[in-house]
């Protein structure tokens, strides 16, 4: 089963006075990225992302899915198949948090918050809340954007990207993805169709929902990962996290245990 979804991102580059803004993203686009057959990576061209795919067919039809004006995050299983991607296109309301952190913060519908990439601590100093469908959550990676609080995610077709929860992360709705972050307490789904890719996780993994993908992440002291037509690629647990709550190699442990009923 293949899912997919247009939220989109786009940065607003303004003009000189009298000109049209001209639009530009935190990403390339005509881009993307296959996250699973190994860990990290560098974007590739729409075109030659799916080359070394096991399945170069069913990747580029997941691809495709996004549109030749848009970014891509191809999730797939170990054989290369696509499991979901997430489409990032360019037709969204933007708003950043800068240099100056802010309280808390509530994304409303086919709206983008984008974190700085400043090492400066928290961009958020309390909680945030995805209250709007097709809401994206954009950071400039886990080590540098931060959220203090909670991060509430109470619509569909969500995605969080590239940060740091310091507090617990809820998923009530369906269709939400979570790519490249980093949470430091729990995760609970009770959603549909979620996936988590690339993620490091030091609380309890909870699925309640169905459908659930997880992807290449490190889950600290969860052996086992169960839920109803649950689908796992290359998830390990560990032991001993660094101070900064990052993952050395030798902490790494077995893979994690999946049971899809």
């Amino acid at each position: 089963m293949l899912r997919w979804t247009a939220s989109c991102v786009f940065v607003a580059l303004l003009a000189c006075a009298g000109e049209e803004p001209e639009a530009i993203t935190p990403y390339r686009l005509g881009q993307a990225l296959r996250i699973g057959p190994e860990k990290g990576g560098t974007p590739e061209d729409l075109a030659e992302v799916c080359d070394e795919a096991d399945d170069d067919e069913a990747c580029l039809t997941a691809v495709e899915q996004c549109g030749s004006n848009a970014y891509a995050d191809v999730v797939v299983d170990e054989h290369g198949a696509p499991l979901d991607v997430l489409c990032y296109g360019a037709n969204v309301t933007v708003r950043e948090v800068g240099a100056d952190a802010v309280p808390s913060e509530t994304v409303g519908n086919h709206t983008v918050l984008v974190l700085d990439d400043l090492d400066d601590g928290a961009d958020v100093t309390g909680d945030v809340t995805l209250s709007g469908n097709g809401a994206v959550l954009y950071g400039k990676g886990a080590d540098v954007s931060v959220i203090a609080g909670t991060l509430a995610i109470e619509k569909n077709n969500a995605i969080v990207r590239g940060v740091r929860v310091q507090g617990d992360v809820t998923v009530t709705k369906n269709n939400v993805r979570l790519a490249f972050c980093q949470i430091d307490g729990d995760l609970t789904i009770s959603g549909n169709n979620a996936t988590v890719a690339e993620c490091i996780v030091h609380g309890r993994v909870r699925i309640e929902g169905n459908n659930a993908v997880f992807v290449q992440n490190e889950l600290e002291n969860n052996d086992t990962l169960s839920g109803k037509n649950l689908r796992c690629n290359a998830n390990v647990s560990f032991e001993n996290a660094d101070a900064d709550g990052s993952v050395s190699e030798d902490a790494l442990a077995p893979a994690v245990v999946c049971s899809g009923s």
